[in-house]
């Protein structure tokens, strides 16, 4: 260094103030540290597995499973389905056929206290209906007045 020579500046960078902002690159910042606390505090939303049970699922299962059977096996080059890894028969149905499944455990949940959301219903719709009928009043009466009659009951 040269004892003569005059001390030279050194260049900081500028100090950020709140003043030099735009309102559009506050919002951003705003937005970035609230996603940041939400993404530490391990805030995370979880999806129901048991959510969308219901006939249409059921109805798109079963025209699946008469398209493709198992629309998860996997097929070769050759298209024939084997135990290797392959390609899957239909995706989108390979999905439809998970989800039935999923919704099959969820059926079978045990939710006493109403810890769940579970359609009990899920794939029996129809034959709970038929059941309920068939445990009417006058369902009752008719298979009565045939014992009866069978038994000599009856005129």
């Amino acid at each position: 260094l040269d004892a003569g020579a005059a001390p030279t500046a050194v260049a900081h960078p500028p100090t950020l103030r709140a003043a030099d902002l735009s309102h559009r690159e506050m919002k951003l910042a705003a937005a970035t540290v609230a996603a940041l606390l939400a993404a530490a505090s391990g805030l995370t939303v979880q999806q129901d597995p048991c959510a969308g049970c219901d006939e249409g699922l059921a109805q798109a299962y079963q025209t699946c499973a008469r398209e493709f059977g198992n629309p998860c096996a996997e097929r070769d080059d050759a298209g024939i389905v084997g135990s290797g890894p392959g390609t899957k028969k239909d995706v989108s149905c390979c999905l439809k056929k998970e989800k039935h499944d999923r919704c099959l455990e969820c059926k079978s949940m045990d939710c006493e206290f109403k810890t769940c959301n579970v359609n009990k219903q899920y794939y029996s719709e129809r034959t709970l209906v038929a059941e309920a009928k068939a445990s009417t009043k006058e369902a009752y009466e008719k298979f009565d007045d045939k014992a009866m009659k069978a038994a000599g009951w009856g005129l």
